[in-house]
């Protein structure tokens, strides 16, 4: 009888964090992480200050649980078409693609990611220094890593390369969120860094 109870509760406990994540997020997007007060994100959620108390300690741990939702809708929506593609150059278009169309399904959240990013509260972690970003990071580069050893791709400093490619889709962002195609956004990112990488001898 415990038990049954004990389920439950885990599952509404979880199903009330993630209606509070969404509603930072919608808050995120709409005023930045200054706006992001417990009261407007409770407003927002429809629920008493002291539920997001109860669930967050305080609000660099929402706004980190924000993060973390994030990166794990990303991996799951794109993560599997670049593992499937079959050369190196194929998972760099499949990450471009596949980014741009994730980006186009979930704009608000990444409008929210990027003013946490771009904030400089106290509850804020950059970029730079999220786990996540890094994990990120090292998978284009060991994939632009192989593309130079099997010789599809032309010798090139990888972790500039990543850069550019990380800067380019943070400029997509604002694109699609102006109302760019996504489709021609996808394919001319995903033919300017195939010229960029592209082997001479190809």
């Amino acid at each position: 009888m415990a038990t049954a109870t004990a389920r439950p509760s885990t599952f509404i406990q979880e199903k009330r964090r993630q209606q509070l994540i969404d509603a930072t997020i919608a808050v995120l997007a709409e005023a930045g992480v200054a706006g992001a007060t417990f009261v407007a994100i409770a407003a927002r959620a429809g629920v008493s200050r002291g539920v997001i108390n109860y669930h967050f300690t305080d609000r660099a741990a929402l706004l980190d649980a924000v993060v973390v939702h994030i990166y794990s809708l990303g991996r799951d929506e794109v993560e599997t078409s670049v593992q499937d593609a079959g050369t190196p150059s194929a998972a760099i278009r499949a990450m471009i693609t596949g980014s741009i169309t994730f980006y186009t399904r979930h704009i608000r959240e990444m409008v929210a990611l990027s003013a946490i990013y771009r904030s400089d509260h106290v509850d804020t972690v950059g970029r730079d220094d999220r786990d996540e970003h890094a994990v990120e990071t090292a998978k284009v580069t060991a994939i632009l890593r192989r593309g130079q050893r099997t010789r599809e791709f032309r010798r090139f400093d990888v972790d500039v390369m990543a850069a550019s490619l990380r800067a380019v889709l943070d400029t997509a962002i604002g694109q699609i969120a102006a109302g760019a195609d996504p489709t021609r956004l996808g394919r001319e990112i995903g033919n300017l860094f195939d010229a960029a990488t592209r082997s001479e001898t190809a």
